[in-house]
């Protein structure tokens, strides 16, 4: 679960998701699928994983408990997408995004037979109005 932007339609948009039963794994290659990045229709998470293993996706750290509620905060600031996870002043993932879109639709991501809920959602636009 998470949040999609950039999006013309259903089908070309980017996202950063969470996948909170990743948090606290004990094993590293589920660990790092715990915040991730994709660039809808042409990089899934997929692709994304097979071409570029661990760029686009990464750990919590301090990990959450998945069955708690946790804050994220994602800044999106062309090109570069950033997401800080409870507070937290170092960020939990950074990447430059894979397309040039710049504006578009915004929208609660849920995907693969995920739920979640979401609460106190607050969209900032870049220039603070």
């Amino acid at each position: 679960m998470g949040v999609a932007f950039h999006g013309s339609d259903n089908k070309t948009l980017d996202a950063i998701y969470f996948r909170p039963f990743n948090f606290q794994s004990t094993d590293p290659a589920r660990k790092i699928h715990a915040v991730q990045y994709v660039s809808h229709a042409d990089y899934t998470w997929e692709i994304l994983r097979d071409k570029y293993n661990g760029k686009y996706e990464k750990a919590v750290i301090p990990s959450p408990n998945g069955n708690d509620w946790f804050h994220a905060k994602i800044l999106v600031r062309y090109p570069k997408v950033t997401v800080f996870v409870n507070n937290n002043s170092e960020a939990s993932l950074t990447i430059e995004k894979l397309n040039t879109r710049k504006t578009g639709k915004i929208g609660l991501w849920v995907g693969n037979n995920s739920d979640g809920d979401f609460a106190n959602l607050i969209i900032t636009p870049e220039n603070g109005k």
